[in-house]
């Protein structure tokens, strides 16, 4: 159903606004030209998220790469990836990961399509270690490694408490995998390897931790305390009320300070803990 408020923005965003006619009739991509001058081939669902985000558009400069995958240019930079990236690299540079990165070996549990190891690197960090469990995800990691000269090494694995393998049920390899609900029969099954958190922490060397595994950071509670503080920073995103207290507790017992605590949206904040050499 098209709103008027969706046609209005329709008109402001594409220069060709009839052949969206075309696509939402026949749900099939047509060539569109947007009024930053870029052209994009699209179904009508793309172009309404890429018109929706019309601002993010024009700040990094989007053009399309093939299908569903884009780059975003920052500066000099460039990222590739999916339409969640725009959203993900807005929020990154919002702030939320602030910290001095400079010199420093980034631990990236969660590394998505790469966008956050080209923020580290562009902060100076001197290496990247990805952890990934989405095997579709790896071509866009090492697409961003290749295109941001990065330092890196890519490992498509998630963590937990042990070495293992789980089912995981999703709609989508967004995000937000790794989320959704096993009662829901139309979601698709994936196998995806676990290591163990542990011996993560302990091979990678890492100065700073950045982890966001929905959910799977609950694994951090039984790290033991030496291994733990074997790195000076985490930045832990936190997928439920419970796990935050939890976390916070483990890492105030282990001699951490929390040093920043920002609520991203209902249920999910993002923690930022500094070890204590006291």
């Amino acid at each position: 159903m098209v709103t008027i408020q969706g046609l209005i923005r329709t008109f402001k965003v594409a220069k060709n606004p009839h052949a969206l006619i075309k696509a939402k009739i026949t749900h099939k991509k047509v060539n569109i030209t947007l009024f930053t001058g870029k052209q994009f081939n699209l179904s009508f669902a793309q172009f309404r998220f890429l018109r929706d985000n019309y601002e993010l558009v024009k700040k990094y400069h989007v053009e399309q790469v093939n299908g569903g995958i884009y780059k975003y240019h920052l500066g000099t930079s460039e990222i590739v990836g999916s339409p969640e990236v725009l959203l993900i690299v807005e929020e990154i540079l919002s702030g939320i990961y602030d910290y001095d990165f400079k010199n420093k070996i980034v631990l990236d549990i969660g590394g998505f399509e790469g966008e956050s190891a080209v923020f580290f690197w562009l902060l100076g960090a001197k290496k990247v270690i990805i952890y990934e469990p989405v095997l579709n995800h790896k071509n866009l990691i090492e697409e961003n490694i290749r295109l941001n000269n990065i330092n890196a090494e890519v490992h498509v694995e998630g963590i937990g408490e042990k070495d293992n393998e789980i089912k995981v049920y999703y709609e989508n390899t967004d995000n937000c995998f790794g989320l959704q609900e096993k009662q829901q029969i139309s979601a698709n099954q994936m196998v995806i390897k676990i290591r163990d958190i542990t011996t993560v922490l302990s091979e990678s060397n890492a100065d700073v931790a950045k982890i966001d595994c929905e959910g799977a950071e609950i694994s951090l509670t039984k790290v033991p305390r030496e291994v733990l503080r074997k790195v000076e920073y985490y930045i832990i995103e936190v997928h439920s009320p419970e796990i935050k207290q939890a976390l916070v507790q483990k890492f105030s017992d282990t001699g951490y300070l929390l040093a920043k605590d920002i609520e991203l949206c209902e249920m999910i904040s993002l923690l930022h803990f500094k070890r204590n050499h006291h």
